[in-house]
């Protein structure tokens, strides 16, 4: 089996980081990018291949985006053609009642409390916390440092920015997007983006993009 890492930016070289850590037992023979942007061959020692070149039939991709809705679209277009990736770091305990989504991403030092449940293809970055009986939806993001109460229901697609953290019993809608350091303390409706302590609505997010 072979693994092909979705995007060789910054975040592609850090999920690089991870994989080479859990591939210590060779889960895969070979590890690569997948990049249709850029004109490097090479990236961090590591090959880089365009999509429409991929051998399926050995591979499963991990997507490496920051952007949560190209994250779904990027997922989508992989499931048509292999599977995705689930990469837990090692240093991280997921109790027997929690529910991890294929595709996930789950970085170094997070803690996943009980009865947790993790969407496809999210990814929870170093030091972030998920308390328990909390639901994460699908293609979300949840940054450094990001501490989520228990029984918190974020939506599908979301943002949360580094050190942030979410009240106990909070919803986050979809396509939400909560800037660095903020302190949400009530829900927020979907497509909003919301910062400050206490957070507050600044304005829709009508493109769906966290990155412009």
């Amino acid at each position: 089996m072979k693994l092909g890492i979705y995007g060789a930016g910054g975040l592609g070289r850090e999920v690089l980081m991870l994989a080479q850590q859990l591939n210590q037992s060779s889960r895969w023979e070979e590890i690569f990018f997948i990049d249709d942007v850029t004109n490097e061959n090479v990236v961090s020692g590591v090959p880089v291949h365009r999509f429409a070149l991929l051998d399926h039939y050995c591979t499963e991709v991990v997507i490496a985006i920051g952007e949560p809705a190209a994250r779904q679209q990027l997922a989508a277009k992989v499931r048509a053609k292999t599977n995705l990736a689930t990469l837990i770091h090692p240093s991280v305990f997921i109790p027997p009642g929690s529910h991890i989504g294929p595709g996930a991403i789950i970085c170094d030092h997070a803690f996943i409390s009980c009865d947790v449940v993790i969407g496809e293809n999210t990814l929870i970055q170093p030091h972030a916390s998920v308390g328990h009986d909390t639901h994460v939806g699908p293609h979300s993001v949840i940054s450094s440092n990001v501490t989520l109460a228990g029984h918190c229901v974020v939506g599908q697609r979301v943002f949360i920015g580094m050190n942030s953290a979410v009240k106990e019993k909070t919803t986050l809608g979809d396509d939400v997007i909560v800037g660095m350091g903020s302190a949400v303390f009530s829900d927020i409706d979907d497509e909003t983006v919301a910062l400050g302590n206490p957070a507050r609505a600044m304005r829709k997010n009508e493109q769906k993009k966290v990155f412009k």
